[in-house]
């Protein structure tokens, strides 16, 4: 516990700010991209994203990326690796991945998926694979020809399929979860992250996520959390801010969202029932914390339509053209 916790931190970029340098021409976008308001797609894209690393880094992008690169290189700086990417190479980043810097070759394209970290837990129902909890993970994968091509038609399965008009919520996100899970079983079989060698501080976290992944339902206070790892509350907050950019209380309330999320747009139980099952005091201790944290009321999420997650905010042209973005 005697880890030394310092006082720097790097910028924190989440997905609006992505959107809002694409929508105010801050990039010079070439490919195909479609921006919904929880995730984005995208298919022979450039390093749209480079002026954001450049001007703000070290910056942690909090939002889950999964990308090949088709043709040229990129040579990203996380932590103190870098990590060189060439064509066929599947990057994933998750979302407390803080990129210190990063270069690109000449026509660098990509290919992939990112989702803001509410969504990838949403489609999961709220309980993440394993390889995906710990928010510093991050590996670099060469795939074969014909694991190329999977994710390929993953990508443009998804980019087809947001933009049919009769698309529900939850099409997309298996598809999401189907693109994932192949991701997972790639890692499994090429390269089992070797968790020893991560520092105290880095184990500390996953832990710690993992711990809220399973109990948040019910605890809602990080006193437990730093019961359960045998440490102070005062310092378990200290660690989480440190690696994550968050608080330990704000990682919980985020979690508890989500699942209150979940049986609100997938149960037809009560508001009382509900309350009583995730451990609120009262209906108005869970109506006043779901308010303060989504901006609407429960009732209001559940009368919600299904789609809402998956409404698109702009869709740019085929590659190699720059247009103004088309809002639909």
């Amino acid at each position: 516990m005697n880890d030394e916790i310092k006082s720097t931190a790097p910028a924190i970029s989440d997905f609006d700010e992505i959107v809002s340098y694409v929508k105010n021409d801050k990039s010079d976008v070439e490919g195909n991209i479609y921006i919904g308001s929880k995730f984005l797609i995208v298919c022979g894209c450039n390093p749209f994203f480079k002026p954001i690393i450049e001007e703000r880094g070290p910056v942690r992008i909090s939002v889950v990326r999964v990308v090949i690169v088709k043709s040229g290189w990129c040579e990203p700086v996380i932590g103190f690796r870098k990590y060189r990417c060439g064509p066929g190479d599947m990057l994933f980043l998750n979302w407390g991945v803080t990129i210190s810097s990063d270069t690109f070759g000449v026509d660098t394209t990509f290919e992939g998926i990112a989702l803001t970290e509410e969504y990838m837990k949403t489609i999961f129902g709220g309980r993440l694979p394993e390889l995906f909890v710990s928010p510093g993970q991050c590996f670099v994968l060469h795939l074969s020809a014909e694991e190329q091509e999977v994710w390929r038609q993953y990508t443009h399965a998804l980019f087809n399929l947001v933009h049919l008009p009769s698309v529900e919520e939850e099409v997309a996100g298996s598809l999401f979860v189907s693109s994932l899970n192949y991701v997972a079983s790639l890692h499994s079989a090429k390269l089992m992250t070797k968790r020893g060698s991560w520092s105290r501080n880095k184990q500390t976290v996953e832990r710690f996520v993992r711990l809220v992944n399973d109990y948040a339902k019910t605890e809602h206070e990080i006193d437990f959390y730093a019961s359960q790892l045998f440490m102070t509350a005062h310092y378990l907050g200290m660690v989480v801010k440190k690696e994550t950019g968050i608080t330990a209380k704000e990682w919980i309330d985020k979690t508890l969202a989500i699942l209150i999320q979940l049986e609100l747009r997938y149960t037809n139980k009560s508001l009382k029932m509900i309350a009583n099952e995730f451990n609120f005091v009262s209906l108005s201790s869970l109506c006043k914390f779901f308010k303060r944290r989504t901006g609407i009321t429960a009732t209001e999420y559940r009368m919600m339509p299904d789609d809402t997650s998956c409404s698109p905010i702009e869709v740019l042209p085929p590659p190699h053209t720059h247009t103004e973005g088309v809002i639909i």
